[in-house]
């Protein structure tokens, strides 16, 4: 059988995952090509399959620091790009002919159009359905989720386009169904599975040493919040919790990663100042590299998220890698993968006083190393790019039936 797993995003977490997934098809003998863009960050690892940089795109980790008037220019530009590219490659698909396209996160109402061109062409396609809602990320909006009408019959009619899909975890295959009128039989549920990818790449520091990098102070418990900075991760409900934690510990927050455009970092220092929080809070406002990932989680006591929406979330899988243990809120599917009081603690979401007393029963936790290490266990046993791979296979030879 031939894959072909599709991954636009060459940098991040949706390419991490892609990789995974490749080298679990790969270890059940599956033959699996990776198409990404030219900007493929994984390049310098090695590779059981192969990957094809097809994808002539922009850097998406790039700088966005640009005049609003260019701003608008180059959006219109990277639109025509985008289609251009998305031409070339179902043109590319149908001289290929693999057996399966599996596709990630669909991003646009039009893809739908190249989606039917690809089955008009007699190609079986499939979808990891990475978030059962979609997020509002446009810049200036006050709303969490895209939730009109219109929004919903868009997505219902790309997700009918594809043969199979797939939805991590229970809670967010029972929400996806009610979302969209599809044929259960076409929705198939997966686990999220284990980062192994940050276990494998050479660290850069230790984790003293990123400490001293950081200028984290010593001898006192981090906080972590690590992953891309939107909106819908809350991480202004984790700032507003901080008052309380300062006032009954002497833990210390770090906050590192890459501000998307939905969120002002100057504004969230700011409230830190009124909070008069600001020497409790380190900031690394940018993409955290992969060599700093394993040093940043052993400083790390904890790792939060405080999600005001999630389908699931590959934060928890590189904090269970690490073992680490988490505090996550009660949404989407992180109370299936959350073990309460042995691999984590939940809070309510939009609940700055909820998160912040997790924080602190987690902090007082006198097991926290033995939930860091049964966290570790669960990453090593039931979160297996293996199981994945061989739902997904099974799913596949099924097609004709």
């Amino acid at each position: 059988m031939r894959v072909y797993l599709i991954e636009p995003s060459a940098k991040g977490g949706l390419i991490h995952y892609a990789f995974h997934l490749a080298r679990g098809f790969s270890r059940i003998n599956v033959d699996v090509t990776l198409v990404t863009s030219q900007h493929y960050e994984l390049h310098d690892l090695d590779h059981p399959f192969e990957v094809n940089k097809f994808l002539n795109l922009w850097d998406p980790r790039g700088s966005k620091d640009v005049n609003p008037i260019w701003r608008k220019v180059r959006r219109g530009l990277r639109g025509i790009q985008y289609v251009y590219e998305w031409w070339r490659l179902v043109q590319f698909l149908d001289k290929e002919r693999p057996d399966v396209i599996l596709f990630g996160e669909m991003r646009f109402a039009f893809e739908v159009r190249f989606l039917n061109m690809l089955r008009q062409r007699g190609l079986y396609i499939a979808d990891v359905v990475h978030d059962v809602e979609s997020y509002d990320t446009r810049q200036g909006s006050n709303t969490i989720l895209q939730q009109s009408e219109s929004h919903q019959r868009q997505y219902y009619a790309i997700y009918d386009a594809f043969d199979a899909l797939f939805v991590h975890d229970r809670t967010n295959r029972e929400k996806f169904l009610k979302l969209y009128n599809i044929n259960p039989n076409r929705v198939h549920e997966i686990p999220m599975a284990t980062n192994e990818l940050v276990l494998e790449v050479p660290p850069e520091y230790t984790a003293d040493g990123l400490r001293a990098h950081l200028k984290l102070p010593t001898d006192v418990p981090i906080i972590l919040f690590f992953g891309t900075i939107t909106k819908y991760k809350g991480v202004e409900d984790l700032i507003h919790a901080m008052p309380q934690i300062a006032t009954n510990s002497n833990a210390h927050l770090l906050i590192a990663g890459f501000p998307a455009k939905d969120v002002n970092a100057e504004e969230l220092k700011t409230l830190t100042q009124e909070l008069d929080i600001m020497d409790r809070v380190t900031w690394f406002l940018g993409y955290v590299p992969n060599e700093w990932v394993v040093p940043m989680m052993a400083l790390s006591d904890m790792v939060v998220l405080p999600y005001r929406a999630i389908t699931q979330s590959a934060v928890i899988q590189i904090a269970y890698a690490c073992g680490v243990p988490v505090v996550a809120t009660q949404v989407g599917g992180l109370p299936d993968i959350i073990e309460v009081g042995k691999s984590g603690i939940l809070a309510e979401p939009n609940n700055p006083i909820s998160l912040a007393n997790a924080i602190l029963e987690l902090l007082d936790n006198p097991n926290l190393e033995q939930m860091g290490m049964y966290a570790q266990e669960l990453a090593n046993t039931r979160y297996s790019w293996h199981t994945v791979a061989q739902i997904m296979h099974q799913v596949f030879n099924s097609r004709s039936n």
